[in-house]
């Protein structure tokens, strides 16, 4: 009888403790912290020896609306903040929304580039104009900024622009590693950075990142008689029949014509091709590219 009681209290004390165990054994999690940045290109602009025409570009306002920054795990759990942004990354980086408590793994990376809404908060150095001329002309995008060529006798350029993207940026991968989404740590705050990469805006190519060149004379071509770049003056310009500063046959440094390839997309004007250049211009973290969808 002893020992058969003194068995039990054993089993008893082993149930016990694993219960303990178990209970003690809380799902590790993480926190993910999300910032937004234009990096050098915004911030500080684009040397000459950038553009195989010799231009420089230096913005002065950089507005992105953008938000419902969206983690989805391997299981198929989705969390996705609420919190839709106007911000001016001409200004530096920014603070964009974050998510804790998550359990510790791999997410796969989504967000949103689109027009502000009612919901949309604006940044410090947001305006509230700027705020109600991007919603009432729905851009999720508008820049201002002056470009001049390394040849001081062309003179200084203007420009300002919006552009309506409404978009998802979905399966992004991440530009540290090359990997997918990114990994919340244990304990630990995983960074987040989307990362507008404002060079695209002066692509002379769609469709693929491979031989790119930058490229600004077509765009300063169709500046107004005060060297005013509009919407409207790109619109102007023609593809298939691209006019230089003198009016004449677009021809680079060699003589050669130059030719936007617009790669998949049925564009006719410089405007079409430039709006489409940027539409997949917010990466992760760094370089790393995400599929655009359907909003």
């Amino acid at each position: 009888m002893n020992q058969r009681s003194k068995w039990t209290r054993g089993l008893l004390v082993g149930v016990l403790g694993l219960g303990a165990s178990g209970c003690g054994d809380a799902v590790a999690r993480g926190d993910v912290r999300v910032t937004l940045s234009g990096g050098d290109g915004t911030q500080r602009g684009y040397a000459d020896h950038l553009f195989q025409d010799g231009w420089s570009v230096q913005f002065t306002k950089y507005l992105v609306s953008l938000g419902d920054f969206t983690l989805t795990s391997a299981a198929g759990d989705v969390h996705t903040t609420t919190d839709h942004l106007l911000v001016d990354v001409q200004k530096g980086d920014v603070p964009l929304t974050g998510l804790t408590g998550l359990e510790a793994g791999r997410y796969g990376v989504a967000f949103r580039v689109s027009p502000p809404e009612a919901r949309t908060a604006a940044g410090a150095s947001v305006s509230a104009d700027d705020l109600t001329m991007m919603r009432e002309r729905g851009f999720s995008y508008f820049v201002e900024g002056r470009a001049q060529n390394r040849d001081p006798t062309l003179g200084l350029y203007t420009f300002r622009m919006g552009f309506p993207v409404n978009a998802r940026m979905v399966d992004c991968i991440n530009g540290v590693d090359g990997t997918q989404g990114l990994v919340v740590p244990e304990g630990s705050v995983a960074e987040a950075e989307v990362t507008i990469h404002a060079e695209h805006m002066f692509y002379d190519r769609l469709g693929t990142h491979r031989g790119v060149q930058l490229r600004f004379e077509a765009i300063a071509a169709t500046a107004d008689a005060n060297h005013a770049i509009t919407p409207e003056g790109l619109a102007s310009q023609e593809l298939l029949d691209l006019r230089g500063l003198d009016g004449g046959e677009l021809r680079d440094a060699q003589g050669q014509p130059v030719v936007y390839q617009p790669g998949a997309y049925a564009l006719r004007t410089l405007q079409e091709f430039v709006t489409q250049s940027i539409v997949d211009q917010a990466h992760l973290n760094g370089g790393g590219v995400c599929t655009v969808a359907a909003p």
